[in-house]
């Protein structure tokens, strides 16, 4: 199966969820996950968008991004294909 890859400025990533990036994002936010999902029906606001997408970003060469960089990637993904593009998750093999 191909990786699921986000491509910004000829720069390849990709999320990757687990356990540690998942507590992270409660961390910060004060929020279970399970709680978010559940109690919004599914659809994350932006900033909690946000905190998942920057916090789990790895560029495909290099790792890890910072969660700034995430950011930044989010929002260039955001002014080119709008929310309901990240929220529904049809960025998947895309590239901006």
């Amino acid at each position: 199966m191909d990786k699921e890859l986000i491509i910004i400025d000829e720069k390849q990533y990709e999320l990757k969820y687990n356990e540690k990036t998942i507590e992270t994002v409660e961390a910060l936010t004060g929020k279970a996950f399970m709680d978010v999902i559940v109690n919004n029906k599914g659809m994350l606001s932006l900033s909690m968008l946000r905190q998942y997408f920057s916090n789990a970003l790895y560029a495909v060469e290099g790792g890890r991004v910072s969660s700034e960089q995430g950011s930044n990637v989010f929002t260039k993904v955001l002014n080119t294909k709008g929310y309901v593009y990240l929220a529904s998750g049809r960025w998947y093999n895309s590239s901006c």
